[in-house]
């Protein structure tokens, strides 16, 4: 079945506010689901159907930092709780000194944190970030200015699944990430699988104007997971409506 990207996004944020994620936290779960979906990266395929409940009292933890580096410990948490945190303090302190490195330890869906990059990397910087999970080691790169990325993956499995560390590279100086990206990918004897951001422009686009791809077992899913935010109807609610 097919659905639009509004259709999706308010199904996904019911759905994780169903959950008992609080405000803000839910709206960007549905944005990072569908923006990954869209693009062909599998938004679905990186979260639970029903979306777990969130982290009970997790929040952020700045564990080190300096002029240049901050690694934050987002306390088992989903990206969608703290992902944003860390893409604008790495952009904050990339406007400062012209480089910055974010480590983000043990989240959640770490792979939806590429939306939240995506949204800095359009404010004019060259953005980097990696992980590894049970698959292998992924990689993104943005242009400056640039809403999708150049994705790439590397098949050495890791037993790590969901609880992940994504390490983040930002600069106004593309000299320098062209060389942590070179040193990043130097593996040749592993598969390389890679796609590049005119692909995921244009999966984008596609689903937007088709509509997105969605397996009807996960679009069920998505509905009954909203049932706890839902008011059940009764005659006062029915009268309060508008007009029949």
């Amino acid at each position: 079945m097919k659905v639009s990207r509004n259709e999706m996004i308010t199904a996904l944020s019911r759905a994780y506010e169903g959950a008992g994620h609080e405000i803000g936290d839910y709206e960007d779960a549905g944005q990072l689901v569908t923006w990954l979906q869209m693009a062909g990266l599998s938004g679905f395929d990186r979260i639970s159907l029903p979306p777990r409940a969130p982290k009970g009292g997790a929040t952020p933890r700045l564990v080190f930092e300096n002029d240049d580096i901050a690694v934050l410990d987002a306390g088992g948490a989903d990206v969608c709780e703290h992902g944003s945190l860390a893409a604008y303090l790495m952009h904050s302190k990339a406007n400062k000194s012209g480089f910055a490195i974010i480590e983000l330890a043990n989240c959640r869906y770490p792979g939806l944190i590429l939306r939240s990059l995506s949204m800095v990397a359009q404010l004019g910087v060259y953005i980097s970030a990696y992980r590894k999970d049970q698959v292998g080691s992924h990689g993104a790169s943005f242009e400056s200015g640039a809403t999708f990325p150049h994705y790439w993956r590397l098949d050495n499995a890791d037993d790590r699944k969901e609880i992940s560390i994504v390490t983040i590279i930002c600069t106004n100086q593309p000299a320098l990430l062209a060389d942590a990206v070179t040193r990043q990918v130097e593996q040749p004897e592993l598969q390389r699988f890679e796609i590049s951001a005119a692909r995921l422009a244009a999966n984008y686009n596609q689903a937007l104007e088709q509509g997105i791809e969605v397996d009807p077992d996960q679009w069920d899913a998505l509905n009954a997971a909203a049932w706890p935010i839902l008011v059940r109807s009764d005659t006062q609610s029915r009268s309060g409506a508008g007009p029949m």
